[in-house]
């Protein structure tokens, strides 16, 4: 008989902590997540005139955008999340802030195709030790029903921050030059690491667990490699991550070269039919997923599935219309429908892992899917771009962007395979 007073215990204290406090954490490592993606994201709208300065091809572009942010994100990801699933997280989310946000600061200072680079890598390096460790500290925080609406609230930060990086790049380059864009964006973050460290504690690990015990690397991937729902929700989250990052790298040169927006144009239309939208569809995934898995846990799959699908030809739509207002209208529906997943994905990779190992498996997760979908999705983009550039031209952008169409629908089906397995897998972990 399995005896339940410990894991009563402890969700009692957690829920006995101030409710408010739990939120302000919460809130506080969803701006710093939101600032992550304005780092990253800023350089997107900023392709074209450092395109321009530096005279480089799409595909020069496309590396820059992804494989120079991707290559030292993915190496170093998963050593630093190792190190927080066993030091203190808050710790290694304010340094990691405070160094990303100076290697952007940086990146506006950047005098040749090589620094430049050199910058972006050091993005990568800090951005690596951000997210696995946050997302970590929201699950000792809140338990596994509670999960995907704070997890949901956490992955706002991905589309507040491309909100931030295509308004803020949009408006400052158009005004100020795409240095000061750059400038703009780092310079927040080092003042709120320190807001971060002063002000946040860290949480008792495995608070929301009935054991914690900590476990060599060896049998950590053991279990994760058994685990068949975590496998093929890799997987898919590789395939619908193309879709965001490939969007988010071309949206703003689609719409400088195919609609001739201004940089401000561009970052208002983007910001808010991708971002804010995105935003909205990352928030009410979270909440309706926590809602309706209460009853069956393989509703944390099927609804990502089910919107992750619609979002293929909805963005097709997008890319093949030739009325602006269509085309508006089904960038910003896409958003909402790809943001749906991001809340419920992260929790399933806390949920199907034990205490001991959640920070490892959301650094697996996030860094296999971004080296896929930054690394290869910008790139592959760019790639087909140039390839492409003297039969269509500038519409040869909205033909390249139809592969984040079928990627996206391709995550969706493999969302529904695994649902078949995470009752077993969830109970497994427990």
């Amino acid at each position: 008989m399995v005896d339940f007073a410990p894991q009563v215990a402890a969700q009692a204290g957690a829920a006995a902590k101030p409710s408010v406090r739990r939120y302000y954490v919460l809130g506080l490592l969803t701006v710093v997540y939101a600032l992550n993606f304005l780092d990253r994201t800023i350089f997107n709208v900023l392709i074209e005139p450092i395109k321009k300065e530096f005279t480089l091809s799409d595909t020069a572009m496309g590396l820059l955008a992804g494989f120079g942010f991707v290559l030292f994100y993915s190496l170093l990801g998963i050593p630093i999340a190792r190190i927080a699933d066993r030091l203190n997280r808050r710790n290694i989310v304010a340094i990691a802030f405070a160094f990303w946000s100076a290697m952007t600061f940086l990146c506006g200072m950047a005098q040749s195709v090589a620094t430049r680079a050199l910058a972006r890598v050091g993005v990568g390096i800090g951005e690596s030790a951000g997210t696995p460790a946050s997302q970590s500290m929201v699950a000792d925080l809140f338990d596994k029903n509670e999960r995907p609406r704070a997890l949901g609230v956490f992955a706002i930060g991905t589309y507040l921050g491309v909100f931030l990086g295509y308004f803020i790049g949009g408006w400052v380059n158009q005004h100020y030059g795409w240095r000061m864009a750059f400038f703009t964006a780092g310079l927040p973050g080092i003042a709120l690491a320190a807001v971060l460290w002063l002000t946040v504690s860290e949480p008792r690990r495995g608070a929301m667990a009935e054991t914690f015990t900590p476990e060599p690397v060896g049998p950590t991937l053991g279990f994760l490699a058994s685990q068949r729902t975590f496998v093929i929700v890799l997987i898919g989250f590789c395939l619908t991550t193309y879709t965001n990052y490939a969007t988010a790298a071309w949206i703003p040169p689609f719409l400088a070269r195919v609609h001739h927006l201004s940089s401000a144009e561009i970052g208002t239309y983007a910001g808010t039919f991708k971002g804010l939208f995105g935003m909205a569809g990352t928030l009410v995934g979270g909440l309706v997923v926590a809602q309706i898995s209460r009853r069956d846990d393989r509703w944390k799959l099927w609804a990502p599935a089910i919107t992750s699908g619609l979002a293929g030809p909805v963005f097709a739509v997008c890319m093949l219309t030739s009325d602006f207002t269509i085309m508006v209208a089904a960038l910003a529906a896409t958003s909402f429908l790809v943001g749906f997943h991001l809340g419920p994905i992260f929790a399933i990779a806390q949920t199907v892992a034990r205490p001991s190992m959640r920070a490892l498996a959301s650094a697996i997760i996030l860094l296999t899917a971004t080296c896929f979908g930054q690394g290869v999705g910008p790139l592959a983009v760019g790639m087909i771009n140039d390839a492409l550039k003297n039969d269509y031209g500038a519409d040869a952008v909205r033909y390249s962007l139809l592969s984040a169409a079928v990627t996206t629908t391709l995550g969706a089906l493999l969302f529904v395979w695994a649902a078949g397995s995470i009752r077993g897998d969830i109970k497994r972990a427990s």
